[in-house]
């Protein structure tokens, strides 16, 4: 069923794309005018949802990728930004001056909570596939070449730092400022309750640019080593893999994620409901017009970067 629409999809003329795209701009700026959900933070099951999405995107690029490049990049991911919250909340060097609260639950090492590392990673992979396809009109990259590994790094890890520019300001929120243990108790109703605090503020809704530079860098090691390291490792994906629907899905995914960026957040930082059609909605609107039109799904193992079996 998913092949025939995507057959389907490949023979819609320019012009039915162009109305598609006008219906999802009109999609973000319903949500954009509309304002944030603003369900408060305290209220989320995070300890459900970021363990849920993060099997997802291990579980799909084991079937993508094959099991031994899917656990090195949960573990180079996993491992990196855990050690990166952990040394940028200690030394306020990294991502700036920074604590977490409790809202999400267990904290590694009794600063970064558990689910941190997770939530990194369950929006790496989504990235790494949005990356590639908008790149190389391909699910896994097909060049091994040391300059296209570097650049396709950067990519990803923009396509990655993207999510943080419209989650951090929400997550981090709150009318008190920098000073949260200055709110009166009365008011943590109004406050939002954020999950870490920003001990000195910024200029982006209270985010210091220097937490992007942080994310931008962690990221860009990740990825760095990541694709260096596949270059090495055979390209074994679980029989079926070609299927549309299950190819899409890490994609659909990082639409998805657009998309609640587009609506979450609080009225008094309504503009942060600008970022996201942007910043991730145009990666998104063209990496699903190259899956489309390029037949990406169909992408047997890369014969450049099979590697050793």
């Amino acid at each position: 069923m998913a092949a025939k629409l995507i057959e389907r999809a490949k023979r819609l003329s320019p012009a039915t794309y162009i109305v598609g795209l006008a219906m999802l701009a009109i999609v973000f700026y319903v949500g954009i005018r509309i304002g944030g959900i603003n369900v408060p933070l305290q209220r989320v099951p995070w300890s459900v949802l970021v363990p849920a999405c993060t099997l997802f995107s291990l579980v799909h690029s084991t079937i993508m990728l094959g099991h031994k490049r899917a656990l090195v990049l949960f573990g180079l991911c996993f491992a990196i930004s855990l050690a990166a919250e952990t040394f940028g909340q200690s030394t306020g060097l990294l991502f700036g001056p920074y604590y977490y609260t409790d809202i999400l639950g267990p904290k590694v090492f009794g600063r970064v909570p558990l689910l941190i590392p997770l939530a990194w990673y369950m929006m790496f992979y989504p990235s790494y596939v949005v990356a590639n396809v908008l790149a190389e009109s391909s699910l896994v990259s097909r060049n091994a070449g040391p300059a296209w590994i570097v650049c396709m790094a950067l990519v990803s890890a923009v396509l990655m730092t993207a999510w943080d520019l419209t989650m951090d300001p929400v997550m981090s929120f709150n009318v008190c400022g920098p000073h949260l243990q200055l709110c009166p108790v009365l008011d943590q109703a109004k406050m939002g309750h954020p999950a870490w605090v920003w001990i000195d503020g910024g200029p982006h809704f209270g985010v210091p640019l220097r937490n992007f530079a942080g994310w931008m860098i962690t990221a860009f090691v990740v990825f760095l080593i990541y694709r260096f390291a596949e270059t090495r490792m055979p390209h074994i994906p679980v029989r079926g893999h070609t299927s549309p629907l299950v190819a899409f899905l890490p994609i659909g995914v990082y639409g998805t994620m657009a998309l609640v960026d587009t609506w979450i957040g609080y009225p008094q930082i309504e503009d942060v409901h600008l970022i996201s059609p942007f910043a991730m909605g145009i990666p998104y609107i063209f990496a699903t017009i190259r899956f489309v039109s390029e037949r990406t799904y169909q992408d047997p193992r890369p014969a450049a970067r099979v590697g050793k079996r």
